[in-house]
């Protein structure tokens, strides 16, 4: 920790080998100290001392700007986005230093310096769009943070333009600066959060994918949507959606549409909240009747994984492997399997994941699938319970 003229503290940006660099304090709203701060009352004019501090502030925030510049001049462009990644201080810095980097390039253009006018604008342009760009994923992060995860599907129809590798670069960045964090436990709660969003949104993006690859399925989903939406009351949707998961007509493709037309009307301004409502409900039941075809062995599978103490997972297990029948009612799903079928299933799960994970380290900028990309991040937790899951069954039940 250092301390400027002003009396300023400044942390240091290790990532950049910078010595100096703007003290959180002197931020607000995540922006950098501004020598133009605006007031809701009449201040006197500032006398020449309060003129003197000014200029001193905005030489010395100049001078902070130059060294940035400085660093990513130095380095090539495909280095640009894990420096901002790893930095806290880049989003409330970045309007200044791209300010900065104009006013140089017309100072240089002015003494006729056309060489250097024209590295500074190229430098200026390219590293504003990998900000911009950048700025864009992150606030998409965080939409999706802010919402329960049983929106995301409907939100992954609205946002899968955004949603491409290099989005989940950035996660994957965002995950490995999470863990230089001096807070250790913040850090792993960070990582944690940053694998689940990413995990699961690689997941939906690959089943939107694959929906719509297949046009004859699409157009039945909408001829199905068309029934539902010709019924009287809630109480028939609600039979209706039943009588589609009997027939196997309640897949992918219908719940990619109702997700389309659940989260257009509920973005939209002009749509009556009771049509918000309506959809909401066939949105959700519809999703609720689909998870219950889902087969028994990844329901119970999907249930011991998210049980953290070792011994209650034993006995889950034990009762797991009791026979009676499949009983579902009140929410509470009775279900029972095999030590074959599970073992069978975690196999599965497991044998995708070294896959997906083969050869791929967190940070590549061209990662082969979008599956690898989150299943570098996976939880290590999930996947140990997995594999002692898989040698508890093994060593007790085979």
């Amino acid at each position: 920790m250092c301390t400027d003229h002003l009396g300023i503290e400044v942390d240091l940006w290790v990532g950049l080998g910078l010595n100096v660099w703007p003290c959180p304090s002197r931020q607000k709203h995540g922006t950098f100290a501004s020598t133009h701060e605006s007031s809701s009352t009449v201040e006197p004019a500032p006398g020449p001392k309060s003129q003197s501090l000014r200029a001193e502030a905005v030489q010395s925030n100049n001078e902070v700007y130059d060294k940035v510049i400085e660093v990513f001049a130095d380095k090539k462009p495909s280095a640009w986005r894990k420096l901002i990644a790893y930095s806290k201080q880049w989003r409330g810095m970045a309007d200044g230093i791209l300010k900065r980097l104009d006013m140089r390039a017309d100072a240089a253009s002015a003494r006729d310096a056309v060489e250097e006018a024209a590295t500074l604008r190229k430098l200026s342009r390219r590293l504003r769009a990998v900000h911009e760009e950048l700025e864009q994923y992150v606030s998409l992060a965080e939409a999706f943070r802010t919402q329960p995860p049983g929106e995301w599907e409907s939100m992954v129809t609205t946002h899968r333009p955004t949603l491409t590798m290099e989005f989940f670069s950035h996660l994957e960045l965002m995950y490995m600066a999470a863990g230089a964090w001096e807070d250790a436990a913040a850090a792993k709660q960070e990582q944690e959060a940053l694998a689940t969003l990413s995990t699961n949104l690689a997941a939906l993006v690959t089943a939107h994918d694959s929906v719509l690859s297949d046009e004859s399925a699409l157009g039945a989903a909408r001829a199905s949507l068309a029934e539902l939406l010709s019924v009287g009351s809630m109480e028939e949707a609600d039979a209706k959606i039943d009588s589609l998961a009997a027939s196997g007509r309640l897949d992918p493709a219908l719940l990619l549409t109702l997700g389309r037309a659940y989260n257009g009307v509920k973005e939209s301004e002009y749509t009556r909240e009771e049509v918000k409502d309506v959809m909401a409900h066939l949105y959700f039941k519809a999703k609720e009747s689909f998870a219950a075809q889902a087969p028994v062995e990844v329901r119970i599978l999907k249930h011991l994984l998210s049980v953290d103490s070792p011994s209650d997972r034993a006995v889950l297990l034990d009762q797991a492997f009791q026979p009676g029948a499949t009983l579902v009612q009140s929410g509470v799903d009775m279900l029972s399997t095999t030590p074959g079928a599970l073992l069978n299933a975690i196999a599965n799960v497991l044998a995708l994941f070294d896959k997906a994970t083969q050869g791929v380290h967190v940070g590549d900028s061209n990662p082969s699938s979008l599956a690898s990309q989150a299943a570098a991040m996976m939880q290590p937790e999930v996947i140990a319970r997995m594999r002692d899951l898989a040698a508890l069954i093994r060593k007790k039940y085979t």
